[in-house]
């Protein structure tokens, strides 16, 4: 493994890539080993991220696989933008098509999660009725799935930690209507009390943080995965890997956390303000 190596977001979709075809094949570590004439530790290695992998080594293992042309060629471009992101879209211009990966990988790959809101709440706590009202049901690729599988993370013995600061603006916000929106205030309040969650609310006497924005602050186990910063953007979701680039998100979140309520006090707001808002609507 090379000192300091860090695996990039590129670079961990082709392991991805490479992991779901070993098991679409059937093929033991053993038996790749065998054809490939390498160690399990190396196919190993790559499978889950931990080591570059190159585009040499996608086209071995799309031969012992029998993985078609349109399968392992995304994912020869992705092992290359990986070495080099810009210079390959430089060079290629978007002509070359890579494996991508989506939010919803990602977020299954972390170990703690801090998400700022201050517009709608983020897809694990949604609602089916929330869910239908925000955004015309846009969620970050999430499925009933992955939530139960995230949820699951947190309790009863939690792997993953989730730190949500929300923006008591965020409340006030009835998506979906009143009801709608109540019922999601009350499913949050549960959701804060699962082991591994807690929530913060930014009062609105905290007056306006320079620079406030939505985000989410991902980190992870592994010592060769860095952190890495999601946007939720109407174009695209936006993800920066450069420590320059994370580090203002970094100072944001403790400049919010400076200003929110305990968790306990959050739990008893929201509370409080579904129950404001399903006595509004009667």
């Amino acid at each position: 493994m090379p000192k300091g190596f860090k695996s990039s977001l590129q670079n961990r979709a082709v392991a991805r890539a490479l992991a779901l075809w070993r098991m679409e094949s059937g093929l033991s570590l053993t038996e790749v080993t065998e054809r490939v004439n390498w160690s399990t530790g190396k196919t190993s290695m790559m499978q889950n991220g931990l080591v570059p992998i190159t585009d040499a080594d996608v086209v071995a293992l799309a031969l012992v696989y029998r993985i078609d042309d349109a399968r392992w060629k995304p994912v020869y471009w992705g092992a290359q933008r990986a070495r080099n992101p810009h210079t390959f879209d430089l060079v290629t211009n978007g002509a070359m098509p890579c494996v991508d990966w989506t939010y919803s990988e990602v977020e299954a790959e972390a170990s703690h999660m801090r998400v700022v809101t201050l517009d709608v709440l983020p897809p694990m706590v949604w609602t089916p009725e929330y869910l239908a009202a925000v955004r015309g049901g846009s969620d970050r690729d999430y499925d009933d799935l992955h939530r139960a599988r995230i949820l699951g993370q947190l309790d009863p013995d939690p792997t993953l930690q989730v730190d949500l600061v929300v923006a008591q603006a965020v409340l006030r916000r009835p998506v979906g209507g009143a009801l709608v929106m109540a019922d999601q205030l009350f499913q949050l309040a549960l959701f804060a009390q699962l082991p591994g969650v807690r929530v913060y609310l930014v009062p609105d006497s905290a007056g306006v943080v320079a620079g406030m924005t939505s985000f989410t602050l991902l980190s992870f186990r592994e010592p060769q995965f860095d952190d890495v910063v999601y946007l939720d953007c109407p174009h695209c979701g936006v993800w920066l890997e450069r420590e320059t680039d994370r580090l203002p998100y970094l100072e944001l979140y403790g400049r919010l956390m400076s200003t929110t309520l305990t968790d306990a006090e959050t739990v008893e707001h929201l509370h409080r303000a579904a129950q404001d808002l399903k006595d509004g609507a009667r």
